[in-house]
Parts: C-alpha cells; sequence; structure tokens
C-alpha cells in the first residue's frame, strides 16, 4: 500500500531483485497502468474501499506522490457503494486544500454528481499545481485529465457484484 504509484511490473522486478521470485506473464495494464488505478477503479467493493482508505495514509502518500491522487479519490465520492465514498471523502480531506471539503456520502445520485463537480472543478481551478506532469501509470494525461479510454474501459470491467463487508 506505500506504493501506489506502481505498476504490478515494478512488484514483480522487484521481488525478483530482492528474492528471486520469478516474473510471471502480466497483461499490458500490470505493465503499464498502476494497480491501485486498476483495483480503484475496476476492483470489487473491498479492493475499492481498501484503495481509498490507502490513498489517506500518509506513508503511501509520501512515498506515491500525493497530487496524482485527487482526481481519483473525487472519482470514488460516486462509487454505488457508501463506504467507498466515505472512505474517498476521509482521504481526501488529507490532501491540501481539500480539509474542509463538504460532502455527504448518504446523499442521492444528483447531489453526490454536485459534490463531485465542486470537488474536480477546486482541485482543477484552486488546488492543482499546473506545472505538474502526470505520469502515464497514473491513468492521467500530462495535465491531470483522465485518460479517458483507459478509464471508461476499467469502468466497463469493474466488478459490480454485491458484497458484505463484515467488519
Amino acid at each position: 500500500m506505500c506504493h501506489l504509484d506502481q505498476t504490478l511490473a515494478w512488484t514483480a522486478d522487484q521481488l525478483h531483485n530482492w528474492y528471486q521470485q520469478s516474473v510471471p506473464e502480466l497483461s499490458d495494464d500490470d505493465k503499464n497502468l498502476a494497480a491501485s488505478i486498476q483495483w480503484l477503479v475496476k476492483g470489487d467493493a473491498a479492493q475499492r474501499a481498501l484503495l481509498a482508505w490507502g490513498m489517506g495514509w500518509k506513508p503511501a502518500q509520501e512515498t506515491s506522490g500525493r497530487e496524482w491522487l485527487y482526481p481519483y479519490l473525487i472519482y470514488g465520492l460516486l462509487d454505488p457503494y457508501a463506504a467507498v465514498r466515505f472512505n474517498a471523502w476521509k482521504s481526501l480531506q488529507t490532501l491540501p486544500g481539500f480539509s474542509d471539503f463538504n460532502y455527504t456520502y448518504t446523499a442521492d445520485a444528483d447531489k453526490l454528481g454536485e459534490f463531485v463537480g465542486l470537488g474536480y472543478q477546486k482541485w482543477w481551478n484552486d488546488v492543482r499545481d499546473k506545472s505538474h506532469e502526470f505520469e502515464p501509470k497514473t491513468g492521467l494525461d500530462p495535465a491531470g485529465h483522465f485518460q479517458q479510454d483507459v478509464l471508461s474501459r476499467l469502468r466497463r470491467e469493474r466488478d459490480d457484484k454485491p458484497i458484505v463487508l463484515a467488519e
């Protein structure tokens, strides 16, 4: 959970270098897209909740950087599961400029959409470092827009089966 910005190929290489583990056959996404993005967008509800929480964890932010997390946490505010929305909101509040972000994770779909629009607008216009160039492995273009083809494809692959998480 510390290297949220890394691909599974990077992880496989590290395991190979450190522990002589064989490098498995990997998909193009596993080679080119951060695993956290894949799981946050196309994973099941448990994976999405865990990743939304992990993006607010200070050691992960320090290791992976923060700038690229904003659009994904804002995206998470629309998740069909309230637990994912709650974790995305709490993690978003750990990022500069969003500590007081007003959001109700139990709101209806229209209101959730309004919150997302306000959050994205706030990040894009007021918080985003306009000189920052985003890496392709984050699923964002250099300016910070979602790579729509990637996001749409991952969203179509989402595991939407109902899930009950017992605490």
